[in-house]
């Protein structure tokens, strides 16, 4: 997992996504993305697993069983379908030399009525078993593709790559305009609202303190607290956010503190997270003293002053400086981050966007909130930090605090209380 990652799941605990139906219950009926309005069926009694190591946007684990990835890849040169499929022929056949070709290669393929290639292989496997891989590309634009990906295994081709054909007939591309028109919609929404919320609205909804269990596969592998603060005090006033993290992976162990400021105004921020990585030593270099562990830092500080951002990034490598013009209206904040969605109107479904810096990208993008109520007064919101990540999942309560919140990499963020980390972890 990438470091940072950890720090900002961390931090953030706040966002490829799947469109919620209403109902009792939100089901999952359709995928998409946002930054090509791409969108697709969701295999009947599949998983879905959205931003995976090897980059798929989104994979759906079947029944069948078989991996059904998707994938958009870029170039700086432009594509063409046979210069894709030669490439991966290439690359599969030097990792595979024994591979075959299946008849389904040479069928003629179109995807959202576009032009489009086909890759069948069977890889022979005696220790495993055979297996097939299969891609259909498509191109986007000159200098991008959409990459759908099967892998299963041979004994199940007929039933997964129907399956997997189903998912290629779904595929359906918005048009630019709609695009712009939608998020053109959301922005403006986001920022009516924005600015329909004051200094003391924001107050009331600050928690002195709460805490989170850290989860996978229902395993617990870390903690995080949280407090607000109203900065009366503060020259100039506002609010403050502090957290405490601790990620545990195997013999490594993360520690992340954060700080967050606003101004009441709305025209300062301010924001520093540090992660220190902490590993296993590998000898003693002093042998009359215990070997101490080895560190790693990453760190990472924000200060806006009006429209003008600056972002200092340090790794145990080098340091990098962004800057940027942050737009005038429907800017979220650091601070508003953590806490606007639990004000979030949540009487009936709701699409707002906002522009935010998002810690993990590393870039000022757009940030966008789809709000679902749910039986009882809570409510579930789906975040994207930008157009190109994968969705948060974070359910609140009547009031709007959060319960939990759910990452794209299976980790989950539960609201606890400190007794019960002591139990788990010992001292905090």
């Amino acid at each position: 997992m990438r470091v940072w990652c950890v720090l900002t799941a961390c931090v953030l605990l706040a966002t490829c996504v799947c469109v919620p139906t209403l109902g009792d219950q939100a089901e999952v009926v359709r995928w998409q993305e946002q930054a090509y309005g791409m969108s697709l069926d969701v295999p009947a009694d599949s998983t879905p697993v959205e931003q995976t190591a090897d980059g798929a946007l989104v994979q759906f684990l079947t029944q069948d069983p078989a991996t059904i990835g998707v994938y958009i890849r870029r170039s700086t040169n432009e594509l063409t379908l046979e210069g894709i499929k030669d490439k991966a022929v290439r690359e599969l056949g030097f990792r595979h030399p024994s591979a075959l070709t299946l008849a389904q290669d040479g069928e003629p393929v179109t995807v959202a009525g576009r032009a489009a290639l086909g890759l069948y292989l069977l890889v022979p496997d005696e220790e495993q078993g055979d297996w097939v891989f299969a891609q259909v590309y498509t191109l986007i634009d000159p200098t991008t593709v959409a990459v759908y990906q099967l892998n299963c295994n041979a004994s199940e081709l007929d039933t997964a790559a129907k399956t997997f054909q189903g998912v290629v007939d779904s595929v359906a591309f918005a048009a630019p305009a709609e695009l712009d028109r939608l998020r053109t919609e959301r922005i403006e929404a986001g920022r009516a609202w924005l600015e329909s919320i004051n200094s003391e609205q924001i107050k009331s909804a600050l928690i002195p303190e709460q805490w989170f269990r850290i989860t996978l596969a229902g395993k617990d592998i870390g903690y995080l607290r949280v407090r607000h603060h109203d900065e009366a005090e503060h020259v100039p006033p506002g609010t403050s956010i502090a957290i405490q993290s601790r990620l545990v992976q195997g013999d490594n162990v993360y520690d992340t503190e954060g700080k967050y400021f606003e101004s009441d105004d709305r025209a300062e921020e301010y924001w520093t997270a540090t992660t220190t990585l902490k590993m296993p030593p590998t000898a003693a270099y002093n042998p009359d003293a215990p070997p101490q562990p080895l560190t790693q830092n990453w760190r990472q500080t924000g200060l806006r002053d009006g429209q003008a951002m600056e972002v200092s990034q340090e790794t145990p490598t080098n340091i990098k400086k962004f800057s940027w013009k942050v737009p005038p209206a429907a800017y979220l904040s650091q601070v508003n981050q953590y806490v606007l969605p639990a004000l979030l109107p949540h009487d009936k479904p709701q699409a707002l966007a906002f522009y935010a810096f998002d810690q993990d990208a590393r870039k000022l993008s757009l940030r966008t909130y789809q709000v679902q109520p749910m039986p009882g007064g809570s409510y579930r919101v789906f975040e994207r930090p930008t157009p190109d990540q994968a969705q948060h999942i974070a359910t609140f309560s009547p009031t709007g605090r959060l319960i939990e919140r759910r990452m794209p990499d299976g980790r989950v963020f539960l609201a606890t209380t400190p007794q019960e980390l002591k139990r788990i972890w010992g001292a905090l």
